[in-house]
């Protein structure tokens, strides 16, 4: 190392830094994997353990896939019922003055072809959701 005017104790020091071992004062983390292998051999021993783990897994996977199915519907009969909102209001624009006022047709317009792309979307994810294995 060159040093072009550094004071004595300084370039002792960075010598110092150079030469020092940054790894050996990291300390090794904890594996995860020895607290899962343990737990693993718990579950592995214990047969009645081990078959109530996978039933409640089981259980809790298709509690949870049948919830999310009711909730897909749910949401997809909202939408069905904004869609048949919209497609009264425009009804009702068309009988009164045959869409005279074009802001009054174009925003319930689309916002009716959203609300029905929606509902369409909405039931065919429930339904993929409950064919799912």
């Amino acid at each position: 190392m060159l040093s072009f005017g550094c004071q004595p104790g300084y370039r002792r020091f960075i010598l110092s830094l150079e030469s020092s071992d940054f790894q050996a004062t990291i300390n090794k983390m904890p594996q995860l994997s020895s607290v899962k292998n343990a737990a693993q051999t718990i579950v592995k021993k214990d047969r009645l353990l081990n078959a109530m783990f996978a039933g409640t897994k089981s259980l809790a996977i298709s509690f949870g896939r049948t919830f999310y199915a009711f909730w897909l519907q749910t949401t997809g009969l909202l939408y069905v019922a904004l869609t048949g909102s919209g497609i009264f209001y425009l009804i009702h624009e068309y009988r009164a003055n045959h869409f005279a006022d074009r802001q009054h047709f174009w925003v319930p317009t689309i916002t009716t072809a959203v609300c029905f792309c929606f509902t369409i979307q909405s039931f065919m994810k429930a339904k993929r959701t409950l064919n799912r294995k």
